[in-house]
């Protein structure tokens, strides 16, 4: 039989990741995406997004831009 598991009194600290996000935001350009927002962890995705997207509708992705959102998991930003 196992010995019962220890729980420290003080756990340690816990580190906050935090990243960047990169949003496309597309609410002003077309209905076809109905909550206005298609988000990415890395940049060359968006742009990649951006780029499919110009090929589809080169009138709309004229609009398009990339805005940059850090993120952190405690809602701080």
């Amino acid at each position: 039989m196992a010995p019962p598991a220890v729980i420290p009194e003080d756990p340690p600290a816990v580190r906050v990741p935090r990243g960047r996000l990169y949003s496309v935001d597309l609410a002003a350009t077309t209905a076809a995406y109905p909550f206005g927002r298609e988000t990415f962890t890395r940049c060359e995705d968006a742009e990649r997004f951006i780029d499919e997207f110009r090929r589809d509708e080169p009138e709309l992705a004229a609009e398009l831009t990339i805005a940059e959102r850090e993120l952190s998991v405690d809602g701080s930003r």
